[in-house]
């Protein structure tokens, strides 16, 4: 294979150290550090090809190191225009204005991205911290364990900790819930924040990607995927309704902006008096309780199908924490 310039010209991986080394100088004066994922090493313009300008923006990023900035999430549990506290009385809830004493208020995000202005998304690094965050999963977590909410922990969590490549953003894109590689297996001996076995179902095999009790059990939101079969014994090959909702936030700055996940708004087309015969009270992603029908679609999931709604979603809002 032969060139006249070292640009572009894409080759054999058998190739790459070798015509790597002959084209350094020029190819690294004039490539970026992040492909148009937001990756140090990879296919920049994302066409499917890696070219020597892109391998050597690669090396060069590998012997230099990633300009990656640090970046903070920061999450708030609402009510309405209150802050979420555990056994707190908040009246005025759902279509009939029930009063709600919540006992627990959790959920489970993953594939964290933010989004640039010129509509990329580039994925969210997340700080392996051992005990909030694992791979690309988080745990907000807004109980504290004051009685009513007797099943949860002392300390709780309100930020997505991460690294992400420089860039101008103005949005972000998550999901609610557990990739499937990893919302099927025992919690009692999976890493944090997979090893709470109060946010896993064992009648599903699965986790709870969102929980949410009340102080007198009378009413509950567990989110989940259902139908889920095994590919061989032991193993999850998938589920009938994964039931993972997908949150796109804009605007959103992440520098001056928090995400409020509000219970209020989530339970607005709900009747708390109300729950339909032979089911659980509330929801529990079951998917023959037709009380989940407007749940799911406030959170942006279709109770049919437990795929994502686009733009439908109530649960989330952006709130500016500071200027």
């Amino acid at each position: 294979m032969k060139s006249n310039s070292c640009k572009q010209q894409v080759v054999p991986w058998m190739l790459v150290a070798v015509l790597a080394l002959g084209c350094v100088g020029e190819a690294a004066a004039q490539s970026s550090r992040f492909d148009s994922l937001g990756q140090c090493v990879g296919d920049r313009d994302g066409n499917g090809q890696v070219t020597v300008d892109e391998l050597v923006t690669g090396v060069n990023n590998l012997l230099e190191g990633c300009g990656y900035q640090p970046v903070t999430i920061q999450f708030a549990g609402y009510v309405g225009e209150e802050p979420f506290q555990c056994g707190q009385s908040y009246s005025g809830i759902g279509t009939s204005a029930q009063e709600f004493v919540p006992s627990d208020f959790r959920f489970y995000v993953s594939n964290v991205r933010l989004i640039t202005t010129d509509d990329r998304e580039i994925p969210v690094l997340l700080d392996q911290d051992g005990i909030w965050q694992l791979e690309d999963i988080a745990l907000l977590d807004f109980e504290n364990k004051t009685p009513p909410c007797v099943n949860g922990t002392v300390q709780t969590n309100s930020t997505v900790r991460g690294r992400v490549a420089p860039g101008n953003y103005n949005g972000i894109r998550f999901v609610l819930g557990v990739p499937l590689r990893r919302n099927h297996g025992d919690a009692s001996v999976a890493p944090p924040p997979l090893s709470l076995t109060a946010m896993f179902w064992s009648w599903q095999a699965g986790y709870k990607f969102l929980r949410v009790d009340t102080a007198f059990d009378n009413y509950r939101i567990h989110l989940g995927s259902t139908g889920c079969f095994y590919a061989r014994p032991g193993v999850i090959g998938g589920c009938a309704r994964p039931n993972r909702a997908e949150v796109v936030l804009r605007p959103f700055d992440p520098a001056h902006d928090m995400i409020v996940a509000d219970l209020a708004s989530l339970l607005s087309d709900s009747d708390l008096a109300e729950n339909q015969a032979g089911t659980p009270p509330g929801c529990m992603s079951d998917p023959g309780d037709g009380d989940c029908n407007v749940l799911f679609r406030n959170l942006g999931v279709d109770f049919a199908t437990g795929l994502p709604v686009p733009g439908l979603q109530k649960f989330f809002r952006v709130m500016r924490s500071h200027p």
